[in-house]
């Protein structure tokens, strides 16, 4: 396979030992780790279980586990995923923008899921615990109901936000394993035709 000396071949960079298809597989499966939890989470299991159950108060009391284990979940998936965004931006040589905006998402990522893990549902959790009654019998303008509805909407942007980075990581990814060519030579690259050693053609 010729490769011109200025313009290193797409194949001279992915190893051909399988270890690329080993990461993309942890790419992928990272990717539906952190995008598929948070949506069944917000889409179907808490609406179930504030439908559900008698009380507010006892949802909530479920939620904040699950979430909390979610959260986790989500962590370490970003933390492959910033693992694999180095090495396939790297082997497929993506553009410096954009393997700048791939690993700087899955940093995001992990910020967020970190923000709502220990900073969000810890105070939620002390509210509910140190407040007498349920909390859906507080008056709308109570200072504890109101800090509560404002730490819930603060969860709610934040787990958007790691959405978001899994989604922008996957579209990206995409993109940069479906752009053509640069797996084969150009035509103009093709073996050239060996010399003749020997000329016949008078014989």
């Amino acid at each position: 396979m010729a490769v011109t000396a200025g313009a290193p071949s797409l194949v001279s960079r992915v190893p051909s030992s399988g270890v690329a298809p080993i990461v993309l597989f942890w790419h992928f499966v990272a990717l539906v780790v952190a995008i598929g939890p948070p949506v069944f989470f917000a889409a179907v299991l808490a609406p179930e279980m504030f439908r559900i159950l008698p009380t507010r108060d006892l949802a909530a009391s479920l939620a904040g586990p699950v979430l909390t284990r979610a959260c986790w979940v989500a962590e370490g998936a970003f933390v492959i995923l910033f693992v694999t965004s180095l090495l396939i931006t790297r082997w497929w040589e993506a553009p410096r923008l954009w393997r700048a905006l791939m690993t700087r998402a899955t940093v995001l990522g992990i910020i967020a899921v970190f923000v709502v893990e220990k900073l969000l549902i810890p105070p939620i959790e002390k509210i509910r615990a140190e407040t007498v009654g349920l909390i859906d019998r507080l008056p709308a303008n109570d200072p504890s109901r109101i800090l509560l509805d404002r730490y819930h909407r603060l969860s709610t942007a934040f787990f958007s936000g790691e959405i978001a980075a899994a989604v922008l990581i996957l579209l990206m990814t995409a993109r940069l394993l479906g752009r053509p060519g640069r797996t084969a030579p150009p035509p103009g690259a093709a073996r050239p035709p060996v010399p003749k050693l020997l000329d016949l053609s008078d014989v």
